[in-house]
């Protein structure tokens, strides 16, 4: 009997070992929603509903609130699987400069990727080639080459707690194929109309490609 509890025990220890390592290895998205989630547990976890614009997204009924303003939040899905969360503000000339400093101070956000009208900068690998003065005339050359498109998406990667974990990495490709998997994209795009924030995880989401699911 005494052997039996032991087991009992041992067993117990395993399943809760095992339920740790499988709750360290999620990458959070966005306050409690987690890359790979499922459609029915985002479902399940708010009051969301299919979006009307798109039949693979949810929406939540009712808005949130990040850094005290009002926004509307989409959860997108692969194979009913979440691979990322928009949040939306429409007074865009009164979120950006909030969201831009939040992004651009310190070394938690590092800025990788600039895409604009199917062309894409290596803004990672601009800094690590020319500096930041280089990357910087790097941008504005793109901007220019850009000009004629409406919008342009900003992706940064949170490094927060870890800021020296790419210091062995020259472009935002060996990020892709070298970088931790956990690490969490917050793209950015801003219009006249509104603001956008994109929480993703893109060397998961890279790594995942193609694999069925």
């Amino acid at each position: 009997m005494r052997f039996r509890c032991l087991l009992y025990v041992a067993a117990l220890c395993l399943l809760l070992c095992c339920a740790c390592q499988d709750e360290s290895k999620k990458i959070r998205l966005f306050e409690d929603f987690y890359y790979g989630m499922s459609y029915q547990d985002v479902l399940d976890a708010c009051d969301a509903t299919e979006c009307a614009d798109r039949m693979d997204s949810l929406c939540r009924r009712n808005p949130i609130i990040f850094f005290r303003e009002i926004w509307y939040q989409r959860f997108n899905f692969r194979r009913n699987r979440l691979i990322s969360i928009d949040i939306i503000n429409l007074t865009p000339a009164k979120v950006a400069p909030i969201i831009n400093g939040w992004l651009d101070s310190g070394r938690r956000f590092v800025p990788v990727l600039l895409s604009s009208g199917g062309k894409q900068l290596d803004v990672f690998a601009a800094m690590k080639q020319a500096g930041k003065e280089g990357a910087r005339r790097a941008i504005w050359d793109f901007y220019r080459a850009t000009s004629q498109d409406l919008n342009t998406d900003y992706l940064y990667l949170d490094l927060q707690n870890r800021e020296d974990c790419l210091d062995s990495m020259n472009s935002y490709t060996a990020i892709l194929r070298y970088g931790p998997r956990d690490l969490v994209g917050v793209e950015q795009i801003t219009t006249d109309t509104m603001c956008t924030l994109t929480f993703t995880a893109p060397i998961a989401e890279w790594q995942d490609k193609g694999i069925p699911q």
